[in-house]
């Protein structure tokens, strides 16, 4: 399966997917009208964000979020101090979604 991802704000446009096939190439950092925005907040900004098991970047540079075609997705939020958060949404086209993730440091 090949998941689309569009990492959303500070010029992160990071397009991992088939974006436009003939014609004008699309901007990868705009949705298509079906995708479903993701946001993720979490205190820990240079956490890293993987969506499906691929690196989007860190939340701090995510602030538009992260566009995703409608479907399962699988969110990993990563940090060496802190253990991982692992969620699973089944996104709806044009869904919008706001993730508010505590990380728990890890103890050394």
């Amino acid at each position: 399966m090949i998941t689309r991802v569009r990492a959303l704000g500070l010029g992160l446009g990071l397009g991992l997917g088939l974006g436009g096939c003939a014609g004008t190439p699309r901007d990868p950092s705009r949705p298509d009208d079906e995708d479903a925005i993701v946001k993720v907040r979490t205190v820990v900004k240079d956490a890293s964000l993987w969506v499906d098991g691929r690196f989007i970047g860190p939340i701090g540079g995510l602030r538009g979020g992260v566009a995703l075609a409608p479907g399962k997705h699988r969110f990993e939020l990563r940090h060496d101090e802190y253990w991982s958060h692992y969620q699973e949404l089944d996104l709806a086209p044009r869904q919008r979604v706001q993730l508010e993730i505590e990380l728990a440091p890890v103890l050394r």
